[in-house]
């Protein structure tokens, strides 16, 4: 289903959601933000969840659904990252000043209008990604823009929320979450619908990601920045695709969005064409099992020959709509099967515009038709499961029929590896949020702010244009310039220590060891090190080394010790440079100058982060030269 579109007359709008987590400690608690291997987990708890009526008395369909699923949840949780708060057996503290700051800084880089006050607000949420039944979140700012360079893109809000528990396996009606994520900063900046074709809104979800790197407090990693995209063109309506976290697909998946509108309106003109009502519909389930009593197809056999059962429903109008093509590989049927899918435990549906297949042969077909009372005009859907089920899904089969006479639905949908997406549940409304009573309100005070704003990161044009008058390197500037590296590498240059041996150290040399033993370096010992190196009590081949042993629990000062290195003074490195040149005299006389190469090997394992090359190179050469006048 390829062609070309014309975006502008589809009246093409779209916003982003974008969630950066944090590289700071938890939200609303002071544990650090871990993430976990399952396997090690020190306890397990059970719960069920429920919805609750808003202040206004009113529930969120979203939240809604989520209960009439049935199912419950069983968390898994660390000593090391999780406490009494993310169980939800203690009140929350206040929020992470390191994650409130970041924020703020955010919010001022954007020109936005800051809150006063930022109100911690209850968010419903009962898929169990939450043991408490919310989410919180705390609105920081609303405006402001970002430029995406063909145009200025408005914001509409920036929120400081906690990320959600991590899903790890889904088991009948049990789903088993990770609370190792649950808390960990997320920050959520909207924009106004205001882009226009797939191309710009990759720019805007790039430039947004670059926003937030620039602090130096993004974290990285997958699941680590996640995009929603709200997708409208102008006969359909507003679909969020939740979870993109592939810059590369984000075209794909806003051009296979809209063209899924113009499909889903293509049915709703046909069905209009066809005379066809809403209320022709009905909830008029059937059982048909005993169509199938002498089925040769094996799925049949797999599952009614197991005792489940298969019921049917008359779709009236909508012979050969279901098999209409909407997505790529995606077809109209596909999206009752989403539907049913997500509301029940089934797997999916059989319909007319399908069968005879999967086994069922042509005479089967017809006893169906037959038993549903299908017409010439009508389709119709099957289900094969527990009575209750199989009821519950044919009910979301007919629902999801009656809404494609308005063409497009507005719901959630989620994203799929090829740029489809497939129906996730109802968008929420305004039911879902009432305030936090457990925290108070954070006042936002100009002083404050106005501190902030002295430490606003650099761009990146600043970033770029600073590192080379430093000299450091196009390679090492690339690295360095959205790493989270950056804002104290600038610290490093304020105090004059050289630009590429401190980024080197702090990319390459550094993250290797951390990688090596999962173990984080702190910055106080990298600029100790450093500084070892800047008056020569360290040199760069041993930084490695150091920081292994540093790893391992030594101050720098044990690291060095421990490292073969200590205090040697340039008399005593000279003394040795002495020696090596005595020994290897036989050498010297049999190649002259050539032997400087020789004794290097052995002058640089004996000096070994004592002096450096540069150093020991000019030493034997001199001493070579001396013992030749001798």
């Amino acid at each position: 289903m390829k062609m070309e579109l014309d975006y502008k007359k589809l009246g093409l709008k779209c916003g982003i959601e974008v969630h950066q987590q944090l590289d700071t400690g938890k939200l609303f608690c002071r544990c650090p933000s871990l993430l976990k291997e399952t396997g090690g987990e020190n306890s397990r708890i059970v719960r069920r969840l429920r919805p609750v009526a808003s202040e206004l008395g009113e529930f969120d369909a979203a939240a809604l659904e989520a209960f009439k699923k049935g199912n419950y949840f069983e968390y898994l949780a660390f000593d090391d990252c999780c406490c009494l708060v993310e169980l939800d057996e203690e009140p929350p503290m206040n929020a992470d000043r390191e994650a409130l700051e970041t924020g703020l800084k955010i919010a001022l880089m954007t020109k936005a209008s800051i809150v006063n006050e930022a109100i911690v607000m209850r968010k419903a949420v009962i898929d169990g990604s939450n043991t408490s039944g919310f989410q919180k979140t705390m609105l920081l700012s609303h405006g402001g823009s970002i430029d995406i360079g063909n145009k200025e893109i408005g914001l509409q809000s920036l929120a400081l929320e906690e990320d959600a528990a991590r899903p790890i396996e889904q088991k009948g009606k049990k789903i088993v979450y990770s609370l190792d994520r649950l808390g960990i900063p997320l920050l959520e900046l909207a924009t106004d619908p205001d882009m226009n074709t797939p191309e710009e809104i990759k720019k805007g979800a790039k430039k947004i990601g670059e926003l937030f790197r620039r602090t130096c407090k993004a974290r990285r990693g997958l699941g680590s920045i996640r995009q929603d995209l709200n997708i409208s063109i102008k006969e359909g309506a507003r679909v969020e695709i939740k979870g993109v976290q592939n810059l590369s697909i984000i075209e794909e998946a806003v051009k296979r969005e809209v063209q899924r509108q113009i499909s889903l309106i293509k049915i709703r003109e046909e069905l209009s064409n066809r005379k066809i009502e809403k209320n022709q519909l009905k909830n008029n389930f059937v059982e048909i099992t005993d169509v199938f009593s002498k089925s040769d197809s094996k799925m049949i056999k797999a599952t009614i020959g197991n005792g489940q059962k298969s019921f049917g429903v008359k779709l009236s109008g909508f012979d050969g709509l279901l098999g209409t093509e909407i997505q790529k590989d995606r077809r109209f049927g596909t999206e009752l099967a989403d539907n049913v899918k997500a509301k029940t435990g089934l797997k999916g549906i059989l319909h007319k515009d399908e069968l005879p297949g999967y086994g069922i042969s042509e005479k089967e077909v017809e006893k169906v038709k037959e038993k549903l009372g299908i017409e010439e005009q009508d389709g119709f859907a099957l289900v094969i499961g527990n009575k209750e089920d199989c009821i519950t899904g044919l009910e979301a089969v007919v629902s999801r029929c009656k809404q494609a006479f308005s063409g497009v639905p507005e719901e959630t949908r989620n994203i799929l590896e090829n740029g489809n997406t497939a129906y996730s549940r109802p968008l929420p409304g305004a039911a879902r949020m009432y305030p936090e009573t457990d925290i108070e309100p954070e006042e936002i005070l100009k002083k404050e702010l106005k501190r902030i704003k002295k430490s606003l990161p650099l761009t990146v044009e600043e970033r770029e244009k600073l590192y080379k008058t430093k000299g450091l390197s196009e390679n090492l500037s690339g690295k360095m310039k959205l790493s989270n590296q950056a804002c104290f590498f600038e610290k490093l240059l304020k105090k004059g220590f050289n630009a590429t041996t401190s980024a080197v150290l702090l990319l390459e040399t550094a993250r290797q060891i951390e990688r090596e033993t999962g173990k984080e370096i702190q910055k106080t010992d990298i600029e100790k090190i450093l500084l070892m190196e800047k008056t020569g009590k360290l040199t760069k081949d041993i930084f490695a080394e150091v920081l292994r042993k540093i790893s391992e629990g030594n101050s720098v000062e044990e690291s060095l010790k421990k490292a073969g290195t200590g205090n040697t003074s340039s008399k005593e490195v000279e003394k040795i440079i002495e020696e090596i040149v005595k020994r290897n005299s036989k050498t010297i006389q049999e190649k002259g100058d050539f032997a400087v190469k020789a004794l290097m090997g052995e002058a640089m394992k004996e000096l070994r982060g004592k002096a450096s090359g540069e150093e020991i190179m000019k030493l034997i050469s001199k001493k070579i030269g001396e013992s030749k006048n001798a």
